[in-house]
């Protein structure tokens, strides 16, 4: 089965909650959820960039 990246929109909400002020522990919650997908959380902008590019 490939390897498929998740809806643009989840990786949006994703990044947008590192950026919110909720606790700490949801936080790390969201971004062990990002590096587990991407790797890091500047793939994952990287990966939002080039969809927006390619729309």
């Amino acid at each position: 089965m490939p390897n498929q990246n998740p809806p643009t929109i989840l990786v949006q909400t994703w990044l947008q909650l590192l950026k919110s002020d909720m606790e700490q522990e949801f936080k790390l919650e969201v971004e062990r959820k990002i590096t587990s997908v991407f790797g890091s959380i500047e793939v994952a902008v990287i990966y939002l960039q080039e969809k927006s590019n390619s729309t």
